[in-house]
């Protein structure tokens, strides 16, 4: 049963419905702007297909419920608990995650603009073929999500913690992960246009047939790491930590590997040609 035309009435009499109990409610197809939510309990309900603008939902409880294909323009979900939210298919603009609890969140197929994820737990979430424009996740806990295809462009990811997360078969352009950390994540094959990867912990990442063209990994720990066939023409790993790394076919024309560290790592097949190995410690 839905409870639309209840909600509407709410509103109408109170935009501020701080602190209520909108548990199970059934909101599909929703109209609602600039109402507030302030930690109100809106758990497991059904706000699909809505159009929700300015509405402040800062430090509710929203577990489990459902945004799919709903339309997201300045709404606040700072400090909100948001676990196991389903936000598939939808368009989110402006929106403020900041501090925000989104373990097992679903933003697949979503298009992301102008959002703010500073210090949200995105752990274990997808996003799954999402495009994200001109958003910020620094500092963001993104421990095993899943990105595998997504479109990053013009972002910050610096500080992230990103360990074990899939972003294989993705697409990065301008976006800045300046010390973060992606120990053992998957990167194979993806594609990196202009991404700063300074001080970033890779141990043990995947980064099969990437396309790095550019890439700066300067002073990046890599010990471990899988860079076989990748493209790295013109890359900066200045003082870059490559132990044990699997270098085979990798091509490094033009890479400044000055002062990096080289021992035990398997340069097999690998392209050096015009690359700067000055104190470039090989053994």
């Amino acid at each position: 049963m839905s409870n639309v035309e209840e909600m509407k009435s709410l509103v109408l009499k109170e935009p501020k419905q701080d602190g209520g109990d909108f548990s199970g409610f059934d909101l599909k197809g929703m109209t609602l702007t600039g109402s507030s939510f302030v930690y109100a309990t809106i758990v497991d309900s059904v706000i699909d297909d809505s159009d929700l603008r300015d509405v402040d939902f800062s430090q509710a409880s929203l577990d489990k419920s459902s945004f799919k294909n709903a339309k997201l323009k300045d709404l606040n979900f700072a400090g909100a608990n948001l676990d196991g939210v389903n936000f598939e298919g939808a368009t989110l603009e402006g929106c403020n995650f900041k501090n925000a609890k989104l373990l097992n969140s679903d933003f697949s197929q979503c298009k992301l603009t102008g959002c703010d994820f500073q210090g949200s737990d995105l752990s274990h979430a997808s996003f799954y073929s999402t495009q994200i424009e001109n958003c910020d996740l620094g500092f963001a806990r993104m421990m095993y999500s899943f990105m595998k295809q997504v479109i990053i462009n013009k972002s910050r990811l610096g500080g992230v913690n990103a360990r074990g997360a899939d972003l294989s078969f993705s697409k990065l352009t301008e976006v800045e992960f300046k010390g973060s950390i992606l120990k053992y994540a998957d990167l194979n094959s993806c594609t990196f246009k202009e991404v700063n990867l300074s001080n970033a912990n890779l141990i043990g990442v995947e980064f099969k047939d990437a396309q790095c063209a550019g890439i700066i990994l300067e002073e990046a720990n890599l010990e471990g790491c899988d860079l076989t066939y990748a493209n790295l023409e013109s890359a900066n790993l200045k003082n870059a930590f490559l132990l044990e790394a699997n270098l085979h076919g990798a091509n490094f024309t033009n890479a400044n590997l000055a002062d990096s560290y080289l021992v035990d790592a398997n340069i097999a097949k690998a392209i050096t040609k015009g690359a700067n190995l000055e104190n470039t410690i090989l053994a």
